[in-house]
């Protein structure tokens, strides 16, 4: 595919808080804790004048790199957007509105990060800052040049790694629910028994068996309140979220990614980049005081968004804000 036209990001100024709605998904035992607040309205998308129904037909593959397979969903047609999904999570988390929606204007590219959904993993290799080389070369072979990355929670985290290694490569940024900072990296005994060959794997079919789906659908109540999961949500994503395989990837990114922020957060005044920050006032996971406005005081050019009443789960019950926040960062980079 022919890489889409930049568009070019004029420098903005200052701070500036706005209105918007939430953020997305979380996982199954315990992810880091940070929150978020706001209210917002959300722009209507309307169709770019170069949108066809060729152009915008749904793409569903896996490719290879660096010999990984690595599975992305892909919409539309335009400047691109390229979507980062938390932990635990998949490109599902944004076929629950967000895709579609932002697909009416823009090229959008879901990825699965290492070792979720349909996507390989090398578990030697898979630090945040790892996991964005890897994103950088997958973009590379979709052509995808001068992205505005779309990051939840964890995601966000790669997101900002991705900004940071490669700061000319960005057009901007839409962090939902940030995982910006350190916030304790879990059980040592459990880090230490999951590590360890043939244990860890009992530990995980015996978790999963013992307490997986009771303790997923506690996580998933506290995720998305104070609203309720939606219908058939957990089972959809119990179907996902339980295997071996994408546990063992859940609990290696929780369980590395402390070193990785303590590290990058001493960076965050760097990023020159326009940016959109989303969070909800009442986002249990992460909170507002400890991840979405410490970040947006140390980025120059960001706007806060804190929605009301909403927690952590923006794709699935605001995929409006992704868009609107979206086209804030577009309306900043035109002419």
């Amino acid at each position: 595919m022919k890489p889409v036209r930049a568009l070019n990001c004029q420098q903005r100024k200052g701070k500036k808080s706005a209105s918007l709605l939430t953020l997305t998904l979380i996982a199954i035992f315990a992810c880091g804790s940070w929150n978020h607040s706001v209210a917002a309205k959300s722009l209507g998308p309307h169709k770019s004048a170069g949108s066809n129904a060729d152009s915008s037909r749904k793409v569903d593959r896996v490719l290879k790199v660096e010999n990984l397979p690595v599975h992305y969903v892909e919409e539309g047609a335009g400047p691109s957007v390229v979507m980062i999904h938390g932990n635990a999570g998949s490109v599902e988390d944004f076929e629950l509105g967000a895709l579609d929606l932002l697909a009416s204007e823009y090229r959008v590219v879901a990825i699965d990060r290492p070792g979720h959904g349909r996507s390989g993993r090398v578990a030697a290799k898979a630090t945040v800052e790892d996991q964005a080389e890897l994103l950088h070369q997958t973009l590379a072979s979709l052509g995808v040049t001068h992205p505005i990355l779309v990051g939840h929670s964890w995601g966000a985290s790669l997101a900002l790694a991705y900004v940071l290694k490669y700061p000319g490569e960005v057009l901007g940024m839409v962090l939902l629910a940030p995982a910006a900072y350190p916030e304790g990296s879990g059980n040592r005994l459990l880090h230490a028994m999951i590590g360890t060959p043939v244990i860890g794997d009992l530990t995980l079919i015996l978790g999963r068996a013992v307490m997986g789906s009771r303790m997923l659908r506690q996580s998933l109540v506290q995720a998305f309140y104070p609203q309720q999961p939606p219908a058939g949500y957990l089972r959809t994503v119990s179907s996902l979220w339980l295997r071996r395989r994408q546990l063992r990837a859940y609990f290696e990114d929780e369980f590395s990614l402390d070193a990785s922020l303590r590290r990058m957060s001493r960076r965050y005044s760097e990023i020159k980049v326009p940016v959109v920050i989303v969070t909800g006032d009442q986002d249990r996971i992460i909170p507002p005081d400890r991840g979405a406005r410490p970040l947006h005081a140390l980025i120059p050019q960001s706007r806060l968004i804190e929605i009301k009443d909403t927690g952590h789960e923006i794709p699935q019950t605001h995929p409006e804000s992704i868009y609107t926040a979206v086209s804030l960062i577009t309306l900043s980079c035109q002419k």
